[in-house]
């Protein structure tokens, strides 16, 4: 019980003497908690037979009172998301929408490891393991890199801008604070090694899918041709394929992870052309199923190629990135500006382990 106490402890700005005591009793089978603010008594039915729950709902109904009488706003966690999701900073750096959204399922998927849905409110965030750990320490501890990184995205959601935001609403954010104050140390960028008999496996394999398997082989010339991540793939529209007033071959890239409405790269013209010859009747370049790119192609690249990387798809795109800066001798803003990266620093991190010039732009 001493998890949701702390609930009830984190629920109040106001003076220790303040805050509420309670008991629970029992009456016709069913039990009550009787808060005490002062002299003042409340009773509430909480509406259930079993002990164990009628201690854990305590807490919550002396927490939730109190924030009652304070003039406390505290919503559902669907209301916080519509509220992150509708809204926008004041600020030079805004994400699109379908980044808050992403943000958004990452911290769902979090808390659905604990049991709490949308239908909860936020005071649900402020919830413990049964040893006391922090459920968002609890999940960093058993995932690590990968929890690490799914929890840097769903943080996002509690930057300092968003908190502000929160109280200028009269949001309580004292329930955020275990996610607020979480240290999480930040992933280095594994570095790009190219492997030649790797790349003539791919080669080999995936160009033969042309005859076998055309949507597995767009999905090859995007990723390994154009340079393009998984959901950029099943995004990709021919009609996002055009030339530039001097006769680049360019992709136009919607709501990218860098930010923004769209993002034009450069592409290679051999692949570029390749894709646009493949051209059929539907909109869309990958006319089949999501599955068959974000499972069997993944399957396909393992189990044929050999590629033992934990994102298959992705490497492809390296390798899009290490032919770019080969072709463009060993230029490092060529390969940029192929992968749309954010900064040219990140494209650099990836191939630092390569022999490498910026170019002048």
């Amino acid at each position: 019980m001493a998890q949701n106490k702390d609930l009830l402890a984190l629920s109040t700005f106001a003076r220790e003497k303040d805050k509420p005591q309670y008991d629970t009793y029992t009456r016709n089978g069913f039990w009550y908690v009787e808060i005490y603010f002062g002299t003042e008594r409340i009773r509430k039915s909480l509406k259930t037979n079993d002990p164990d729950e009628a201690d854990r709902m305590a807490p919550l109904a002396a927490a939730e009172e109190l924030d009652r009488r304070m003039g406390r706003i505290v919503p559902l966690i669907r209301d916080l998301n519509k509220i992150y999701l509708c809204n926008r900073l004041v600020t030079k750096k805004q994400a699109n929408e379908r980044t808050k959204q992403n943000n958004i399922n990452r911290m769902t998927h979090i808390l659905a490891e604990y049991d709490i849905d949308a239908g909860a409110d936020i005071r649900m965030f402020a919830k413990k393991t049964g040893n006391g750990t922090p459920i968002c320490e609890d999940y960093l501890i058993r995932h690590g890199e990968k929890g690490a990184n799914n929890m840097r995205q769903a943080r996002s959601i509690f930057s300092k801008g968003w908190i502000s935001y929160y109280k200028r609403m009269g949001i309580d954010t004292a329930w955020f604070a275990n996610w607020i104050a979480l240290t999480v140390e930040s992933t280095e960028v594994e570095a790009f090694i190219p492997m030649g008999s790797e790349r003539d496996r791919i080669e080999l394999k995936c160009e033969a899918l042309k005859n076998t398997d055309v949507e597995l082989y767009k999905a090859y010339a995007l990723a390994y041709g154009l340079g393009l991540r998984s959901s950029e793939i099943l995004r990709a529209k021919y009609d996002d394929l055009f030339d530039d007033m001097n006769g680049n071959k360019l992709i136009r890239i919607h709501n990218p992870k860098s930010g923004g409405k769209y993002q034009d790269r450069c592409c290679d013209p051999w692949w570029w052309t390749e894709v646009l010859s493949l051209r059929g009747n539907n909109e869309y370049i990958i006319e089949a199923r999501k599955d068959r790119i974000t499972r069997d192609f993944p399957l396909f690249l393992r189990q044929e190629c050999g590629v033992s990387d934990t994102r298959p798809v992705h490497r492809l795109r390296k390798y899009a990135g290490d032919r770019t800066m080969r072709t463009n001798g060993n230029s490092i803003y060529a390969a940029s500006k192929v992968l749309g990266h954010k900064s040219i620093e990140m494209t650099a991190k990836i191939y630092s382990g390569l022999p490498t010039i910026v170019a002048s732009r």
